[in-house]
């Protein structure tokens, strides 16, 4: 049952988004909201490598810190090898000076003036290698600091180029849709034009027209009026037959007469002449 609840309000949901979008869809077919969304996109990319120039900023300027601190280590390991090099030639001197007054050399190790040489030597020599390890240390960190500086700046290379690219897409998106809606527009009117008023009055004026002569047709045929035209057409071509007969007859009745009578006595004399014996 919760399972069935569940899948209803994901329903709900899917649909209220699903129509959401459709219209933040058609509402981005405008060219100036795809201007916008670039521009806000063009902002958050130009944002992130501002920041990515920050970080390697840091970057730098701790690598930066790093070689002051390998450049002061370095002088003082040079003073600490002057120092050392110092205390040797202290202990040489005061052993020289101790040995000319008689003392044994186990004698003059014991003198408080050769060991305080001694001691100021192994001093010196242990912040040496202090130093040193150090110095090693930091060179090494500022050696994987560059290699890693050098491929961020490759990367912000790379990203100031897609910015350039998502600007030349946000001319050619909103030239696109620019065009896209004219063409509409175009094709819009075109359609108004071959389907205007004028040719769909004359359509429906036609259509009228041809439906009043089927009723007309359908009702003659249903009133046997076809049959009766026809008679009415015949009796007034026999009239119009009769009547001409007759006015011939009265104009040219008395020639063909005459012409008759005078014709066949001349046909009964050819008639007698053949009968004469030779």
């Amino acid at each position: 049952m919760a399972n069935g609840f569940t899948r209803f309000f994901k329903a709900i949901w899917y649909t209220l988004t699903g129509r959401a979008h459709e219209t933040a869809d058609r509402m981005m077919e405008n060219p100036e909201a795809i201007r916008g969304a670039y521009e806000e996109i063009i902002a958050d990319k130009k944002g992130n490598i501002n920041r990515y120039k920050a970080a390697i900023g840091q970057l730098i300027a701790l690598v930066e810190q790093k070689r002051s601190s390998v450049k002061s280590l370095t002088d003082e390991v040079t003073n600490l090898e002057e120092l050392k090099e110092g205390a040797i030639a202290k202990a040489q001197q005061t052993a020289a000076d101790l040995q000319k007054e008689g003392m044994a050399a186990e004698e003059v190790k014991q003198h408080p003036e050769y060991t305080r040489c001694v001691t100021a030597y192994q001093g010196f020599n242990s912040n040496l290698e202090e130093k040193n390890a150090r110095i090693t240390e930091l060179e090494g960190e500022i050696e994987n600091a560059q290699a890693d500086i050098d491929t961020h700046k490759i990367q912000i290379t790379g990203l100031h180029r897609d910015l350039e690219k998502i600007k030349s897409e946000q001319s050619e998106a909103v030239a696109d849709l620019i065009t896209a809606k004219e063409q509409e527009e175009i094709a819009d009117m075109l359609s108004g034009i071959s389907m205007d008023g004028t040719s769909a009055e004359l359509s429906r004026m036609r259509e009228i027209r041809e439906k009043a002569k089927g009723r007309s047709k359908v009702a003659q045929e249903l009133a046997g009026t076809d049959s009766r035209s026809e008679e009415q057409e015949f009796l007034a071509a026999a009239r119009s037959s009769s009547a001409s007969d007759e006015f011939d007859a009265l104009i040219f009745g008395a020639q063909q007469t005459d012409t008759t009578t005078e014709t066949e006595p001349a046909k009964k004399t050819e008639d007698s002449d053949s009968e004469l014996p030779l």
